[in-house]
């Protein structure tokens, strides 16, 4: 009987020891990190109303595109406009941040940025100005809206 007993009380103990394993050593909490940028990492881009010569880039680029969506939708005042609000989307960094270089009384250094843009601005607005888009839809009230929210109303 002593035998048996003894068996039962190996067998627990055996079963005990696999059931709860001996504590583990504490573990010291984890402390949180400041995210670090890799040592190659870019810096943060500067935001566009504080980078004139590229703000001056976007903008040369918008026009363009303004004067080759006038190209393609002819005398078609509705299709302007959809190519307009479409540009608008595309362009709403620039949009912003020529408002804001307006309002805080920047428009001179952003002229001086624009100069080494002044031969493709100036064919731009050319083709724009002369464009049939022009001549036939600058009547219509949604078209010039859409026009002046892109590019600017006139002062």
């Amino acid at each position: 009987m002593m035998r048996a007993l003894s068996a039962v009380l190996a067998v627990l103990c055996v079963v005990g020891l696999v059931a709860c394993p001996p504590a583990a050593a504490p573990v010291e909490p984890v402390k949180p990190t400041q995210p670090t940028a890799p040592p190659d990492a870019a810096p943060p881009p500067v935001p566009l109303d504080q980078d004139l010569p590229r703000l001056a880039e976007r903008a040369t680029k918008l026009y363009q595109e303004v004067a080759a969506a006038f190209t393609a939708a002819g005398e078609n005042c509705s299709d302007a406009t959809a190519k307009l609000g479409a540009l608008q989307q595309t362009y709403a960094d620039v949009i912003a941040a020529n408002a804001k270089v307006l309002q805080e009384g920047r428009a001179r250094a952003l002229r001086t940025a624009l100069e080494p843009h002044a031969e493709a601005l100036d064919a731009a607005a050319k083709t724009i100005v002369a464009s049939k888009t022009m001549a036939k839809c600058s009547a219509d009230r949604a078209f010039t809206n859409t026009f002046d929210e892109l590019v600017g109303a006139p002062p």
